[in-house]
């Protein structure tokens, strides 16, 4: 369930009074539905949309560059610059069908799949979801698997040069812009904690060397009660205690500030 962050409207949800289908076409039917809005008054009928969920991959490799397909999508009638991805079949949960994509439409395989988001592509008039999977560890081991209209061609990138990517304006189709720039987000703010854990690392070392020259024998215990040992009144000391204080403060924040983004396990 989501996060409140904005309040939540005055405005009620409408009721869809019936829905008659009006056609049937491989991967969507289309529906027209009688509305009704929270007051109870009648808006007429809208049509809508509905199709399966789809599922999108960031597949990442051991070096850090990032799975790109080239593609030919027939709605723009042109190439178009993509990550893994497709249908969720009927009964296929959202991980295995992200695993069967970047198989058949790569040849590689990933050591983990990590839900980064689920998005409702087009509300105005579809119903379906699209899951978001981060999959590490990728690597080619198998054969590819294109339907009778697919024709791939895979790019490797650089994670480091998504930002350059997204800016370039090559990646026009907008669930794959959204799902790289989840991904880009998030994982900028992982490595910015994981460098601030090395960084914490380090210093508690400086701290504890230097304490142990004023004091032999001294353990990390002893040195978070500075009082208990008048060594310690040392400035040098003090001043490289300080700056451990102040990652450890900022580490926390960011800690704080991951769970309340995960939300609740």
């Amino acid at each position: 369930m989501a996060k409140v962050v904005v309040p939540l409207p005055a405005i009620r949800k409408w009721r869809q009074l019936h829905r008659e289908p009006v056609g049937s076409f491989r991967i969507l039917d289309v529906l027209r539905v009688g509305l009704e809005d929270g007051s109870g008054h009648a808006r007429g009928d809208a049509f809508t949309v509905r199709c399966r969920d789809w599922c999108n991959v960031v597949a990442v490799t051991p070096d850090d560059h990032v799975v790109l397909v080239w593609q030919y999508r027939f709605g723009t009638d042109a190439l178009s610059l993509e990550i893994p991805g497709g249908v969720i079949d009927e009964g296929e949960a959202p991980d295995a069908a992200a695993r069967r994509e970047l198989r058949e439409e790569t040849g590689y395989e990933a050591d983990s799949f990590e839900l980064l988001l689920v998005i409702e592509p087009n509300p105005a008039i579809q119903n379906n979801r699209c899951f978001t999977f981060v999959a590490r560890g990728a690597r080619p081991t198998a054969v590819t698997g294109f339907d009778a209209q697919e024709e791939l061609e895979t790019a490797l990138l650089p994670a480091a040069r998504l930002s350059d990517l997204l800016d370039s304006g090559q990646v026009t189709h907008a669930l794959v812009q959204g799902a790289l720039e989840a991904y880009l987000r998030k994982s900028g703010a992982d490595s910015q904690e994981a460098l601030l854990g090395e960084l914490e690392a380090l210093q508690r070392r400086k701290v504890l060397e230097l304490a142990r020259r004023l004091r032999p024998g001294l353990t990390l215990e002893d040195v978070l009660n500075p009082h208990d040992f008048p060594e310690l009144d040392d400035r040098d000391w003090q001043y490289e205690d300080g700056i451990l204080t102040g990652i450890e403060s900022v580490l926390a924040a960011f800690r704080a500030r991951r769970r309340e983004r995960e939300g609740p396990p």
